[in-house]
């Protein structure tokens, strides 16, 4: 299958390690000029210098996405020194744990850190987003991959997340499918992955109990990898997805099936 991405521009939020470490890694040895973008820029640099070290091309930027002038800063310098953006991965997210590795319970979220999840995971994916879409409707052509979770789909399922991580991963559900819905009659395809359990340092933040009681969830047995969930990504961002938008893609080793 040709996915044809070579020498497209793609920008991938919360692309410095983990999920989006991969997601970047995964776009670069298809041929695209990857931006990195993260919080932190050292960590930024550091999975720039891994594409780099292959042969591959990449542009480190730091973004805090939770602040809106960072935002459409990201997108803007994007256009500016590559001059165009062909896809935009909204991958940037967080999700806060106690000391122990414990999610607070609902009634225990203080407002500033409700507002500090919405913030990056859902504000963020909505403004890069709306500054994407701004230059792919002059091209009439582009592709948006939010990566959701599977937390958006069962809150009620055993989950090392608070109320604030849920929603805002249910709401990037909500705006996957209405944006495709305004944009597909401009060439413009929005899609998501679900993740489930997914091995990364963050993962391992939690307490074992929440680990242990997602792992007896998966009916594969184990937790995906980033490559697993970079293949969707790239997949859904490509030619091959041609045809697929407002989609939510479950890649979660059989823990939800629609």
């Amino acid at each position: 299958m040709d996915l044809n991405l070579k020498d497209k521009v793609v920008v991938v939020t919360g692309g410095g390690r983990g999920i989006g470490e991969a997601i970047c890694l995964a776009f670069a040895k298809e041929g695209a000029n990857v931006v990195v973008s993260n919080r932190s820029f050292e960590n930024a640099v550091s999975a720039t210098d891994k594409i780099h070290a292959l042969g591959l091309k990449a542009t480190p930027i730091q973004t805090d996405v939770s602040r809106p002038e960072e935002a459409r800063k990201l997108i803007g310098e994007t256009i500016k020194e590559f001059g165009a953006i062909d896809v935009l991965v909204n991958n940037a997210g967080i999700s806060p744990k106690n000391q122990n590795g414990e999610p607070a319970m609902t009634w225990e979220i203080g407002l500033d850190e409700w507002n500090q999840v919405m913030g990056v995971n859902l504000n963020g994916t909505l403004i890069c987003s709306q500054e994407a879409i701004k230059y792919m409707l002059t091209r009439k052509k582009g592709a948006i991959v939010n990566v959701s979770s599977v937390a958006g789909k069962a809150p009620y399922e055993p989950m090392a997340t608070g109320a604030h991580y849920d929603a805002s991963k249910a709401a990037i559900i909500n705006l996957t499918q209405r944006l495709a819905s305004e944009v597909a009659e401009f060439g413009i395809r929005v899609n998501a992955v679900a993740p489930g359990r997914i091995a990364t340092p963050l993962s391992k933040l939690a307490s074992p109990k929440w680990n242990n009681a997602m792992l007896e969830r998966t009916l594969m047995g184990r937790f995906g990898t980033p490559d697993e969930i970079a293949s969707a990504v790239v997949f859904l961002a490509s030619d091959g997805a041609s045809f697929i938008t407002g989609e939510t893609l479950n890649v979660n080793g059989g823990w939800i099936m629609d």
